[in-house]
């Protein structure tokens, strides 16, 4: 069964969990913003992510490979 498993993590990421794209995935900049999850479908290895930038009234979505995610607080 596919599972949205972040590096280094054990258990799949939920919505509402706080992410980082690892350094060798990340674009110049990427390093200074947060990001969340927003989509978390099950059998899929992809989440569907929230990047909040201050200043911006849309926020950009993208969908990414869990495993190119670091995983820094966990929604309770």
């Amino acid at each position: 069964m596919n599972q949205a498993i972040p590096r280094g993590g054990t258990e799949p990421l939920k919505v509402g969990d706080r992410v980082q794209i690892v350094p060798e995935w990340q674009d110049p900049g990427d390093e200074r913003f947060g990001r969340f999850v927003i989509e978390a479908p099950p059998n899929t290895t992809q989440v569907r992510i929230r990047t909040i930038i201050p200043g911006l009234v849309f926020h950009p979505t993208e969908w990414i490979e869990a495993d190119h995610l670091i995983l820094l607080s966990a929604e309770n």
